[in-house]
């Protein structure tokens, strides 16, 4: 009966939040599901595209075509050159779309499409009749059309989450809970295609990568529909900010943030970690082939780790943080290989080592997203600037980097006895040789990839600090522009009187007293059983409430620092840079750049606080510079603002044939690049005026107040009446 009770108030307590979220959280269960479902989808679509990785490891173009390790990985330094482009035209299109549906939803409605088709065209080319030379030009050209349509379908779903709230702990709860639903996808095919695959020969087949992999992706095409429809962006930000995030500004900003290098790093210094992950694959295909279909069988059951990893990970993260979670796990990882090393020869123990190395491994699945997001809140947070492709331009170091690190591992199969003719691996003595290898070169990669993690230091807390500073920068900013809504009036409001209030306090002891005493009441009759689960429920609220008054403790110096921040030394430089600039106009920009360089040149660095004021000098000497260029330029006879309608006139162009489309097209990008092209030059005198009206916005608060107590009455008779 207890258990009945739980599970009829869980589903009613489900549905009465399907669309609305729960108190202090952003995000129905609406949404929750619609990720997961689609993320099911996307996965189904995306399966196909897997099987063109340029590795060795990969069956359809290592057993199936026959290339080589070593051409494999060059064709890959090829496809990643080439990819550079790529990710800087991706990156640049998630930074500064301006759909109605966010940065990242339209992506998911439209790049699914042509992916799947390509995906299928490149399965079913005639290999067979093709010569070694041809095979690789071949291979090359449809992984590169592959990859210009798949990593903005898989990176837009795989984004969405960091801006569906921006709520550092549900973002976790999301992630945990949604992975559950869409890991589904991958624990199906890895079962079922390799038992689906003995109708078509096997793995090392073509023909299945023909038949089996089509259909699976085609399906999750449809499936994956309910993430773009059911699903919102939630980023914090001024209503009238709109980002156009450049290349090299991009670089720039990106360069002071160093939770972003600390990420970066690990992953390039750690390439060797997922050597071993050839193992179990070709321990079934090559060591035991009479058993290959029960790889899908080993799979799954190694997946299942999976489950309980994602239902553990939000816990494990609120117990000890995704930083320390992060670090246990890679030497989790660590000693998990070595012990690899003397048993890859026993298949069930291989099997019981990736069980317990999965479900390390996935739990990274939920606490990398969540650092990924937290590090873009923080580059926010000190550049006012909200960029989330850009990252993916700025990686493209890791990139070149691989060009050398990736032959690493190659080039060890290789003098390992594995080139072109696969079925080496047969021979058991070549197979171990290069299993103890690649174990050794996992370990040296796991051993690399922590090292850096011990300088990164962006706890929850001071995430959620950021976040609280963000919404207090958004409010002023939506009140200097008229565009302030109620609710971040009162949400901002409402932090600034909480940390002004908490300046001085003392955390509060908590103790489980009043819930030990609560359990230990009796429960005899109906009416016991009520008050005692009526006091359990009043102790926990209280445990609950009293812990959110220590973190706001916690967090009040970091809310009070950004409302005293203009009676700062730092800023009352910037202050007074920004009243230099705007004594001059805009033909003045060589003289304004010629005494921004001798102030910052001549300005003292001992201090922190020194070397943060004359950066921001340097910054704004390039911001001069650059704008004064674009006026020689451009504006040689005097800056002139483009017409405000010119982009509508250009939308409204014809575009019934092909050549008034191409006119239409180029009419917008012209009229685009003018918009970019003056802001950029204006950018001095914008900049500066927009930060005195920050600072007399942060004056406002009087005002501000009286609208405070205004939208509170209104909310609070708008609720008052939705209940009635």
């Amino acid at each position: 009966m207890k258990t009945t009770n739980k599970i009829k108030r869980f589903i009613g307590d489900f549905k009465e939040h399907w669309s609305t979220p729960y108190s202090g959280r952003y995000i129905p269960n609406k949404e929750i599901v619609a990720y997961g479902v689609g993320g099911m989808g996307v996965h189904f679509a995306v399966t196909i595209t897997g099987c063109f990785t340029l590795s060795s490891t990969n069956f359809f173009v290592g057993s199936c075509i026959g290339l080589q390790p070593m051409h494999l990985q060059y064709m890959l330094i090829i496809a990643n050159i080439v990819g550079l482009l790529i990710t800087s035209v991706r990156s640049y299109c998630f930074d500064n779309t301006k759909s109605p549906d966010g940065k990242f939803r339209p992506y998911l409605k439209w790049m699914g499409i042509p992916t799947v088709i390509v995906s299928i065209i490149f399965v079913w080319l005639p290999y067979e009749t093709m010569d070694y030379t041809t095979k690789v030009i071949v291979v090359e050209i449809m992984y590169l059309l592959v990859n210009c349509f798949s990593p903005f379908y898989s990176e837009a779903f795989s984004t969405l989450l960091q801006v569906m709230s921006p709520d550092s702990d549900e973002r976790t709860d999301v992630m945990s809970i949604s992975q559950i639903i869409y890991s589904l996808a991958p624990s199906l095919t890895n079962l079922l295609i390799p038992f689906l695959a003995q109708l078509t020969g096997g793995l090392t087949d073509i023909r299945t990568y023909r038949f089996i992999y089509p259909a699976i992706s085609v399906l999750g095409l449809f499936m994956a529909f309910p993430v773009y429809k059911y699903t919102n962006e939630r980023i914090i930000k001024p209503r009238s900010l709109e980002n156009e995030i450049r290349f090299f500004d991009a670089i720039r900003s990106i360069a002071k943030n160093k939770y972003y290098w600390i990420i970066n790093i690990a992953g390039w210094i750690g390439f060797a970690e997922s050597a071993y992950s050839v193992i179990l694959n070709w321990t079934f295909v090559y060591g035991h082939p009479e058993q290959e279909e029960l790889l899908g069988v080993a799979q799954t059951v190694i997946g299942n780790g999976a489950l309980w990893s994602m239902m553990a990970a939000p816990f494990f993260i609120r117990l000890i943080g995704k930083r320390n979670l992060l670090i246990w796990c890679n030497l989790a990882n660590v000693v998990l290989l070595a012990l690899l090393y003397p048993f890859y020869d026993n298949i069930w123990i291989v099997i019981v080592i990736f069980y317990i190395n999965n479900f390390v491994a996935v739990l990274g699945n939920i606490y990398n997203p969540g650092i990924q997001a937290d590090m873009k809140d923080y580059q926010q947070y000190i550049t006012g600037e909200r960029i989330d492709g850009m990252f993916g331009v700025v990686g493209m170091i890791g990139t070149v980097l691989g060009f050398g690190t990736g032959l690493i591992v190659p080039y060890l199969q290789e003098i390992c006895g594995l080139k072109d003719d696969y079925d080496v691996l047969y021979d058991s003595a070549v197979r171990g040789h290069l299993f103890q290898v690649m174990i050794i070169a996992s370990v040296i990669g796991a051993i690399l990839n922590v090292i850096p993690f011990f300088f990164y230091d962006l706890t929850e807390k001071k995430q959620k600090g950021i976040t609280y500073v963000l919404r207090i920068r958004s409010m002023f900013d939506d009140y200097a522009s008229g565009n302030l809504s109620d609710s971040t009036l009162i949400t901002g409001m409402e932090i600034i009187h909480t940390a002004a209030e908490l300046k001085d306090a003392e955390p509060i002891k908590i103790t489980k007293d009043e819930l030990k005493l609560a359990k230990q009441m009796p429960k005899n009759t109906k009416e016991e059983k009520e008050l005692r689960t009526q006091k359990i429920s009043q102790a926990k609220t209280k445990i609950k409430e009293q812990k959110k008054h220590n973190l706001d403790i916690e967090l009040s110096p970091i809310v009070n620092k950004e409302m005293d921040k203009f009676s700062t030394e730092r800023y009352i430089m910037q202050l007074e840079t920004a009243k230099f600039i705007l004594s001059y106009s805009y033909a003045d920009l060589d003289e304004i750049v010629f005494k921004l360089t001798d102030k910052a040149k001549s300005a003292p660095k001992n201090t922190k606080q020194e070397k943060e004021i004359r950066s921001d000098l340097f910054t704004q000497k390039r911001i001069a510079k650059n704008a004064n260029k674009l006026c020689r330029k451009y504006y040689p006879n005097g800056i002139i603002e483009p017409d405000s309608d010119a982009l509508n006139k250009a939308q409204e162009l014809p575009n019934n044939t092909p050549s008034q489309a191409l006119k239409r097209k180029l009419a917008v990008r012209r009229v685009l690049k003018e918009k970019s092209v003056y802001k950029r030059a204006v950018k001095p005198f914008t900049d500066a005026n927009k930060l005195l009206i920050e600072k007399e916005s942060y004056q406002s608060m009087d005002e501000l107040e009286m609208l405070y107590t205004a939208a509170k009455e209104r909310t609070a008779f708008e609720t008052a009446t939705a209940k009635a």
